[in-house]
């Protein structure tokens, strides 16, 4: 049988002679670059699917961490957030934003760093928003936004005197359809943005 003993491939070295037979693959002891000893499908070293024991991967993650150091933070989560609206198709958010043909640009999706630069820290209250709520995530068409801010920029939402319903709900302590659902019972718009919720009253 044909030695391989002593061969390398990617950054696996292999150490046995004779490969091991098991649910009829050949598996080969192998040391990776790194150190560490393991049987690897020899099909899977030749093919270069297999490349190193998994370290190569780990290494590659941890500098990407390492570039910008805020992985985790208020800002990154912000941005994963933003890219999941448009572009996951199993959020009930989608249907607002990717199925609507709402994108983020090539600059800040390819590269979390880019989008770091424009906003930088994003302070505890504030979240990222789009001025025109037809357009895109992209520099000349966001600002960062209070809550309230946002409630009022967005296409679905209510309004009564300016204010929109779902923050005029929260006020009053309720949940956010609370004053639309008032208001679909029959209720008066006078009492129905006044009267404080009977929740927020027994707590």
């Amino acid at each position: 049988m044909k030695s391989h003993i002593g061969k390398e491939s990617s950054s696996w070295t292999i150490l046995n002679q004779e490969p091991i037979i098991r649910n009829n693959k050949k598996y080969v002891l192998c040391r990776c670059f790194c150190g560490v000893e393991k049987e690897v499908i020899l099909k899977n070293i030749k093919s270069g699917v297999s490349k190193s024991c998994g370290c190569i991967g780990r290494q590659k993650t941890k500098e990407r961490n390492q570039t910008h150091g805020k992985r985790f933070t208020r800002t990154w989560r912000i941005w994963r957030a933003m890219k999941t609206r448009c572009y996951n198709k199993n959020i009930p958010q989608y249907k607002n934003y990717g199925g609507r043909g709402v994108t983020v640009c090539d600059e800040w999706r390819n590269d979390f760093s880019a989008f770091y630069d424009f906003f930088g820290d994003i302070p505890e209250g504030l979240s990222i928003d789009r001025i025109n709520t037809d357009g895109n995530y992209e520099p000349n068409n966001v600002r960062l936004a209070t809550a309230k801010q946002q409630c009022q920029n967005k296409t679905n939402n209510h309004k009564i005197n300016g204010v929109c319903i779902t923050e005029i709900s929260k006020q009053l302590g309720g949940r956010q359809a609370l004053v639309g659902k008032r208001l679909r019972r029959g209720w008066d718009i006078e009492r129905a943005i006044t009267e404080k919720s009977h929740a927020s009253i027994q707590n």
